[in-house]
């Protein structure tokens, strides 16, 4: 699986009939390689219980121009995805300045409500047991929430105590090394766990599924704050 280019193509309406599994999307940062190992981790974690399909984005210099965000091929595939979860390192206690590029040019979504109850997660990696990890998760979180996204935790915690999400540690260690074993498989649960509950949601709604109506001009100058 390609951590280049979001393995969607211009077939992610294939891919998700071909297989009826809901499709979880991980888009990432990754500056050392590190967080990169980390979004195998979870992506391992989506197709280990045959619930879902998986495809992987890594944020590269091509998705910009300058600073700012142009593959909107990206954009238009996670709209067809189920689930979308998010990784980056926690740089200066916060999410990289990559993921942020990429949360910023989403903001056309939010007032056409395209990502509405899509369920959404997180990763992060960062040098120290704490390093301010959290605070990349909740911003994350609030992200997801713009959206009106449905936010996963982790079930079972991790060696660092977080269940916000999954986090690692790494410092100067090459990527194959760090994160660990152990960081890796939390990883690994909340793939798992992100795919199970998509499955359930997508199931309970099968037949039934309402898609979000736009917003009328009112409602879409309530939300300017999504696009100031």
């Amino acid at each position: 699986m390609s951590s280049a280019k979001l393995e969607l193509a211009a077939s992610v309406a294939e891919l998700r009939s071909a297989t009826h599994r809901p499709l979880v999307s991980i888009v990432y940062h990754s500056g050392a390689g590190h967080t990169a190992q980390m979004a195998h981790a979870v992506a391992r974690g989506v197709v280990s219980g045959g619930e879902a399909t998986v495809a992987e984005h890594r944020i590269v210099d091509e998705d910009f121009k300058g600073s700012r965000w142009l593959n909107e091929e990206v954009l238009r595939q996670l709209d067809e995805s189920d689930a979308i979860i998010l990784g980056s390192p926690t740089y200066m206690g916060s999410v990289s300045a990559q993921l942020k590029a990429f949360m910023d040019a989403t903001s056309s979504r939010c007032p056409q409500r395209k990502w509405v109850d899509k369920i959404a997660a997180a990763f992060t990696v960062s040098a120290h047991p704490s390093g301010d990890k959290l605070n990349t998760l909740v911003t994350c979180s609030v992200f997801a929430m713009q959206h009106g996204m449905l936010w996963v935790g982790v079930a079972e915690g991790s060696s660092l105590g977080i269940f916000f999400g999954a986090a690692g540690r790494a410092i100067n260690e090459p990527p194959s090394a760090m994160p660990s074993a152990e960081d890796k498989l939390t990883g690994e649960l909340l793939g798992r766990r992100v795919a199970k509950l998509t499955a359930r949601l997508r199931s309970s709604v099968a037949g039934s599924a309402q898609v979000a109506a736009p917003l009328d001009r009112g409602e879409r100058d309530m939300l300017r704050p999504c696009r100031a």
